[in-house]
Order: structure tokens, then sequence, then C-alpha cells
């Protein structure tokens, strides 16, 4: 079995910053946006909100929520709601990468002549 620790090292993505100030003038005073709207609105594709998105400390969205909205316009309630949810969907990341690890590094290793 590996003793090796996981490297936890935290980086923000990097994205355009233009393109996050539109995203949070979009989203100013209008409470949850679907990614659909800000499609439609920015002229982007999904990925590319989703990027620019999570590149913001000030942008919150999560598996299973309604949109995208502000963080500063978010209610205590909303946000508590996104960290669960994001705080679960990395459990579940660690989670795969620890069972493949103990898969990949646990194998028979197959010697090629």
């Amino acid at each position: 079995m590996s003793t090796e620790q996981l490297d936890l090292a935290f980086s923000k993505p990097r994205r355009p910053k233009a393109g996050a100030d539109t995203l949070i003038a979009l989203l100013k005073g209008k409470g949850w946006i679907s990614q659909q709207q800000l499609c439609k609105l920015t002229g982007w594709g999904k990925r590319t909100v989703r990027a620019v998105a999570s590149a913001s400390d000030h942008i919150i969205s999560a598996p299973g929520s309604t949109g995208y909205k502000l963080l500063a316009e978010a209610t205590q309630h909303e946000y508590h709601r996104y960290r669960s949810a994001r705080r679960n969907q990395a459990r579940e990341m660690l989670g795969k990468i620890i069972r493949t690890d103990r898969q990949f590094y646990g194998r028979t290793r197959i010697e090629m002549p």
C-alpha cells in the first residue's frame, strides 16, 4: 500500500478578468440567472460561462443550483447550500482519486521485454 500523500495545493483557475467582470455586471441585482440565460446574454458557450464563473470568487453556482448568483447577494441559506454541494462534490472527487490510486498502485505490474 502506498503511503504517498495527495497534493492538495489549491490555485485559482486562470480566466480572463474581463469575462468575470461581464458576468458580475449581468448578475448584479438579478438574483439567480440560469446558464442558458447567461449564454444568450453573453454569446458564450456553456463551458465558457462555467469556466469564467468558476474563476471568480464573487460568483456562486453548484450542482443542482438554479444557476449563477453574486456571492454578495446570496442569503446565508443559499451560501450554506452552495458550500455543502461544493464540499460534497470535492469529497466525491477525492474519493474517486483515492480508489483509483489504490487500483493503479496495487495492481500487479507486467514487465515489458
